[in-house]
């Protein structure tokens, strides 16, 4: 047996796999950073999908006799519910809805990206603080919830009135 023994490759074949994985890396990126804004999106639509159905589950319980429910001293539009039997009413329901304040205590989310900024007395905004904001709204990646009847402090509540609404928004320009 006359020859050389092959023991490795040559400059032209890792020159070859070289060029390949330039080309993967280049074609895949962005798909790789399309998916992480696909994902940021998702949880934002689940976090208001989830509000929604809080608000309504929250509401029915505060209606069923097995539960506790309080009014607010001196204010007619404020209930608040022992959602738990424990004699603690730890949420608070504004004409039927949940408090702004109560809404990040209603979700289970366990991001350390993910956080949640209130806005005056009537809203809060939970989503992620991107690049070189500061703020969540200032990411313009957030979904926003407005309570019932915003900042104002009605005398009655009307269940028929949709106007004063708790209402819900989502941002996702700047996931």
């Amino acid at each position: 047996m006359s020859g050389r023994l092959h023991q490795g490759f040559t400059l032209i074949e890792l020159v070859v796999v070289i060029v390949i994985l330039g080309i993967l890396a280049v074609v895949a990126a962005p798909k790789f950073l399309s998916v992480s804004t696909e994902a940021r999106i998702a949880v934002i639509a689940q976090l208001q999908a989830s509000v929604k159905e809080a608000n309504q589950l929250v509401y029915l319980k505060s209606k069923l006799p097995s539960y506790s429910v309080q009014p607010v001293s001196g204010r007619p539009d404020l209930t608040d519910v022992d959602l738990d039997g424990n004699g603690t009413y730890e949420t608070r329901l504004k004409c039927g809805y949940l408090d702004n304040t109560d809404v990040a205590k209603r979700l289970d989310y366990s991001s350390d990206e993910l956080k949640s900024q209130e806005e005056g007395v009537d809203k809060i905004y939970l989503g992620y603080i991107r690049g070189s904001n500061t703020t969540v709204k200032a990411s313009n990646c957030y979904f926003m919830y407005g309570q019932a009847y915003g900042a104002t402090n009605p005398s009655s509540c009307n269940a028929e009135d949709t106007a004063h609404a708790a209402t819900y928004a989502t941002v996702t320009s700047g996931c």
